[in-house]
């Protein structure tokens, strides 16, 4: 594909990548509408090096990826990341931060994303060959982590009251956990999971690890999430004051609502 002219162009295109799979929206730039919106999984969960080709093979069985926008956001979701303080962080330091939990190579291109009005960078390894891709196919653009758009998310929304509240957005593979209390981030991670065990222990360890109770403190769900499916069940189990935000929309909906935080 070659760059393509967006200037003409009533929609808006945001994607989110993860090695198992990607989902997309489009909306109209002015009212806001969906116009489309997919998950498409992978066959298997893929490395950084071949996630370019099927990134690649989506966008030529999809005609609606290969129209015209006039403004595109990519998002990745990996767990190369790190969330600093913006009174502590140097942009030139990408590596140091993130060396402690996660390993980068040489090569890699380490980006930031800055939540100014909380005071929160957020620092991050997007995948360069897929970001070559996009920069050849649609030219400008701009691209987020995914934690980044959790965490504006969460202090925009979950801030009320004294209490310490619990933020977590399921996404299959995967889950973001987020506390705040006093309109401040006590907390926020990101998981791989693969089963319903591997979820319930991770949050329970979290919330032991802050000191919240169980029993006491409020516990949101959001994403890929119904009370029909194992995940609520077992966490319904250990959490007594459990509740799932926005039910009635489909997930689609719910990255919207969380895209649409930061943008």
């Amino acid at each position: 594909m070659t760059s393509q002219d967006n200037t003409n162009s009533l929609y808006s295109l945001s994607i989110q990548i993860h090695l198992d799979g990607l989902s997309f929206f489009t909306q109209n730039i002015h009212s806001k509408e969906v116009i489309d919106a997919q998950i498409i999984a992978f066959s298997t969960q893929v490395n950084p090096a071949t996630l370019l080709t099927e990134v690649q093979n989506a966008f030529k069985d999809s005609l609606v990826l290969s129209q015209n926008f006039d403004k595109v956001t990519v998002v990745y979701s990996n767990e190369l990341f790190t969330v600093v303080p913006s009174a502590l962080f140097d942009p030139t330091k990408g590596a140091d931060y993130l060396k402690f939990n996660t390993k980068i190579l040489s090569t890699d291109h380490i980006a930031h994303d800055s939540i100014d009005f909380y005071d929160i960078v957020t620092v991050y390894v997007p995948y360069t060959n897929v970001n070559n891709f996009f920069f050849d196919t649609f030219g400008s653009f701009d691209y987020y982590h995914s934690t980044t758009i959790f965490t504006k998310y969460l202090l925009g929304k979950f801030t009320s009251g004294e209490d310490p509240q619990v933020l977590i957005n399921l996404q299959g593979s995967y889950f973001e956990m987020g506390v705040v209390q006093h309109k401040k981030l006590l907390f926020v991670n990101r998981f791989e999971i693969r089963s319903k065990e591997d979820f319930i222990y991770y949050v329970l360890f979290t919330m032991e690890q802050l000191e919240l109770s169980s029993e006491t403190t409020a516990v949101v769900l959001t994403g890929s999430i119904t009370k029909e499916d194992a995940y609520y069940k077992i966490a319904h189990t250990y959490i007594r004051h459990l509740t799932i935000a926005d039910a009635e929309h489909s997930q689609i909906q719910q990255a919207q609502a969380i895209l649409g935080s930061l943008l």
